[in-house]
């Protein structure tokens, strides 16, 4: 992702916005194929930062 320090509540706001975009039933089919490649790679961001969420939690619950 262009930029690392997004949280992650902007880039699921972001997604949202894509999804309703994409359902649009008045969109033009040919415009949707660039928000669906946005939508995958914002899911990708998405699950990245939850794994590394889980992560930093599990050691901190290990440490304790």
């Amino acid at each position: 992702m262009e930029n690392e320090t997004r949280k992650y509540e902007e880039v699921f706001a972001e997604l949202e916005a894509l999804v309703a975009r994409i359902e649009d039933p008045e969109r033009d089919l040919s415009a949707i194929g660039d928000d669906v490649k946005k939508a995958m790679e914002l899911i990708a961001w998405c699950r990245e930062y939850i794994r590394g969420s889980e992560a930093s939690i599990e050691k901190l619950m290990k440490t304790e």
